[in-house]
């Protein structure tokens, strides 16, 4: 397992919020997400962080599959941007966070993450 920080709590709730939908396998990928670090997943000042689970958490039924979708909103409701969560090798490897303006969008609350 690559070396990793715990998520913060706004990363924590983000995750876990993309991961209460009904999606293929989420039952394991709850199990992973429980065992994830995070790492700087990108140098822009976005909120985008790789993943690293335990080697030992089981592995998705399906090795690679489409991202995990979600839009965010500002505190007014505007859509501001989105988040891809990412499975590859049947483990999460990532959530990036990505804005439609001109600056970096950080990682949202989880209240401002529309599925």
């Amino acid at each position: 397992m690559s070396v990793g920080r715990p998520l913060t709590r706004d990363e924590r709730a983000v995750l876990d919020a993309l991961l209460a939908d009904d999606v293929p396998d989420v039952a394991t990928l709850r199990v992973q997400a429980s065992t994830v670090l995070a790492t700087r997943g990108c140098s822009c000042g976005c909120g985008t962080i790789d993943l690293a689970v335990d080697p030992v958490a089981p592995l998705a039924a399906t090795a690679e599959r489409d991202p995990v979708e979600a839009t965010v909103v500002d505190q007014d409701g505007r859509v501001v941007g989105g988040l891809l969560l990412f499975v590859a090798g049947g483990r999460l490897t990532g959530l990036e966070v990505y804005g439609f303006g001109d600056e970096p969008l950080p990682m949202p609350p989880a209240d401002r993450v529309l599925r």
